[in-house]
């Protein structure tokens, strides 16, 4: 990939031009070696300790790097009107290392940081940019008084992330863009449900609670009354993302006017909305599997069978932030840093996101765009090296070859096979190429430098 350079970043400001090139630094040593240490990722000592040091300067906030990389998102998606915003809380693990000020995750055992993060894509499902994110550690003391949480005010409990996010995201694009913010079921919360009076704001949501409606009767039981609308074929993406199941589901929708939860202090005593469910209907093939059951609720217009298949496409679009998540976990090894304080290691995954996303949209543009040149992602080394590992020899073609093909000889060098029924490269297959790629671009390089 193309280095990138201070340059795309016009708003940065670290306080010192060497902090602001060691930050770009840090990020290309990533995309180029996604999993390597720190020492390994520079080519000495004293590059090794400016990158641990980077991390560890006050000057270099966290505030700062989360405007930083907000700014950066908005020039990526300065040019589009219509734009999904996907959101999940990810836990960042950081059991088997001693670090100062890291919280509990799930259980008095692990130990880690919290990690809300909010990416845009296309509504056809290219990721486009890493517009916001927030981490945070859960205090030890708090540990075990969840039961007492339906007494806390909203913007204190750690729900308030969901509100705050797409908060922050709306201001960022303004509203010029109609925002279109889809999440999982842990943001099946009633306040959340009032960005819709925002100026071009929906939501998606996949939903969780069985809600009280103002015709007396319950949610879901509500939906399940109403008659078939149509069976449709969908497909889905399984559970990492990659491939996708073709099922066959019932469809059902009807527009509700949802009760305010005795819980809640909100000021509105209902919303109304539109609940879809999406049911698979059972057979022979996947008797043994747990079967498709989507719940979703949304702000957005629908009127027809179309709308609700809309809906669903958009949907499934989720699945983008879990597989950004995979590529910071298992690609750049996030969880596997060694840093002495959780606020080094939350600006860590500020740093480490961006490069995570860079190598995560590769794989995707050459899905969204295969006949483009390979140039605009690879330099012209890279490509040639490419070419010369791929076909062993040097009868270097004219022209670069597409981002498809290329993209799949970089999954070979990864192990990817290529077979028909593989289908193409995926993320890990491609990190691991493309790693490979750097080492030999490198030296490819040297060897044809001008003495």
């Amino acid at each position: 990939m193309h280095q990138i350079t201070v340059k795309d970043f016009p708003y940065l400001n670290f306080g010192d031009v060497r902090r602001e090139e060691r930050f770009v630094t840090i990020i290309n040593n990533i995309t180029s070696q996604p999993g390597a240490s720190i020492p390994r990722q520079n080519k000495s000592w004293y590059d090794t300790k400016a990158s641990y040091d980077f991390f560890k300067n006050d000057e270099v906030s966290l505030d700062c790097l989360k405007d930083t990389m907000m700014l950066y998102g908005a020039q990526q998606v300065s040019n589009e009107l219509q734009l999904l915003i996907v959101h999940d809380i990810s836990n960042i693990s950081y059991n088997d290392i001693e670090a100062e000020g890291l919280g509990y995750l799930d259980n008095k055992e692990g130990r880690g940081i919290l990690c809300y993060s909010s990416l845009a894509a296309t509504t056809e499902g290219l990721p486009l940019a890493l517009l916001y994110q927030h981490t945070w550690t859960r205090s030890l003391e708090e540990l075990g008084k969840s039961k007492n949480r339906k007494k806390i005010p909203f913007e204190e409990k750690e729900s308030y992330r969901w509100h705050e996010g797409m908060t922050e995201v709306n201001d960022l694009l303004g509203e010029q863009v109609h925002k279109i913010h889809i999440a999982d079921r842990e943001a099946d919360i009633y306040e959340l449900f009032f960005h819709s009076y925002q100026s071009k704001t929906d939501l998606l949501i996949r939903a969780c609670h069985n809600r009280n409606l103002s015709d007396g009767s319950h949610l879901w039981e509500s939906i399940a009354a109403e008659p078939v609308i149509a069976v449709v074929d969908l497909d889905i993406p399984d559970k990492a993302g990659k491939k996708k199941l073709n099922v066959k589901a019932e469809v059902r929708y009807h527009e509700v006017e949802i009760l305010r939860p005795s819980t809640s202090k909100n000021s509105c005593e209902s919303v109304r909305l539109t609940a879809i469910e999406i049911k698979e209907m059972s057979s022979q093939e996947r008797k043994n599997e747990e079967l498709v059951h989507w719940k979703l609720l949304t702000t957005l217009e629908v009127k027809s069978i179309q709308d609700v298949l809309q809906c669903v496409k958009w949907y499934t679009h989720r699945w983008l932030i879990e597989r950004f998540h995979f590529v910071l976990k298992s690609g750049t090894k996030i969880e596997e840093l060694q840093l002495k304080e959780a606020k080094r290691l939350q600006k860590a995954i500020t740093v480490y996101s961006l490069a995570a996303f860079r190598i995560m949209q590769l794989v995707y543009e050459a899905r969204h765009y295969p006949e483009i040149s390979c140039e605009v992602v690879l330099t012209k080394s890279q490509w040639i090296t490419l070419y010369m590992l791929i076909n062993g020899n040097n009868s270097i073609p004219s022209q670069p070859p597409s981002l498809q093909q290329a993209v799949q000889w970089i999954g070979r060098l990864g192990g990817h096979l290529g077979r028909k029924s593989d289908g193409p490269p995926g993320l890990k297959t491609v990190w691991q190429g493309y790693q490979q790629l750097c080492h030999a671009a490198s030296v490819y390089e040297l060897m044809t430098q001008k003495i």
